[in-house]
């Protein structure tokens, strides 16, 4: 079977109940002419109680996702927001399916860890309350269910077997980041064995780089390359050669 010569991005958020945060950014890549799936942290399968969520689960899920699409595109991209881009990492660990990771905003140390100890001690009230919540109002609420099982995740497994993943990928971090500590970022893309390995700082921007599709873009294109991305920087950036975003890179 041929494969598509469109781009394939996939597109996972961060600790989200839905992909909701990641269909803009979809419906701008479909503009460019690439083909764009917006999944959800643990792929795209229903979930209906997020306690009983693995990370088991999750890396399944993405998993069947990125090797179901690696099958249909020659190219395929993952762009991982937070939570997203470490099960992407994790997907590459031992699949090659991914030509290129980007991750924006994931965790390797999470900030305030004490904090969130202390509120995993109610969290079976809160499930019980946020389950109630989920049925009868049409609030976006965090999946708090599964945060026990995220934290645990990104501290232990996630941390694990960095040596074995060959995939290409861009790291994007802001310095004023409140969730994750980037300070430690270059001790653990050390562990990556590939040369195609970056990280970008950026300042005046908070931990998702406010989703922001134009900067995203530019540092995918100046990683992987304009002959990969077969589009021009007028594609993406608009106005005068400058983003629009108040986004900046720092070293």
């Amino acid at each position: 079977m041929s494969k598509n010569h469109q781009i394939c991005f996939v597109l996972l958020p961060g600790f989200a109940p839905d992909n909701y945060p990641v269909l803009a950014f979809k419906s701008e890549l479909e503009k460019m002419g690439h083909f764009a799936v917006a999944a959800n942290f643990w792929g795209i399968d229903e979930v209906k109680d997020f306690s009983k969520l693995t990370s088991e689960d999750c890396r399944r899920g993405v998993s069947a996702l990125i090797n179901d699409l690696s099958q249909k595109f020659e190219v395929v991209i993952g762009v991982g927001i937070s939570l997203g881009g470490a099960f992407l990492m994790e997907y590459a660990k031992n699949n090659d399916g991914l030509d290129y990771v980007i991750s924006i905003g994931t965790p390797f140390k999470l900030r305030k860890r004490g904090l969130i100890s202390v509120g995993f001690i109610g969290l079976p009230i809160l499930n019980a309350i946020w389950s109630i919540l989920y049925k009868f109002t049409s609030w976006r609420l965090l999946p708090i269910g599964a945060s026990k099982m995220v934290a645990e995740y990104l501290e232990g497994d996630f941390l694990k077997n960095l040596e074995k993943m060959n995939t290409p990928v861009l790291l994007t971090q802001s310095k004023n980041d409140g969730v994750t500590d980037y300070r430690v970022l270059e001790k653990f893309i050390a562990k990556f064995p590939n040369s195609r390995k970056k990280i970008v700082y950026m300042k005046n921007t908070d931990h998702v780089i406010g989703y922001d599709v134009k900067i995203i873009m530019e540092q995918l294109q100046n990683f992987v390359g304009p002959d990969v991305m077969n589009i021009s920087r007028s594609d993406f950036l608009k106005g005068e050669g400058a983003l629009k975003t108040r986004a900046q890179i720092v070293d």
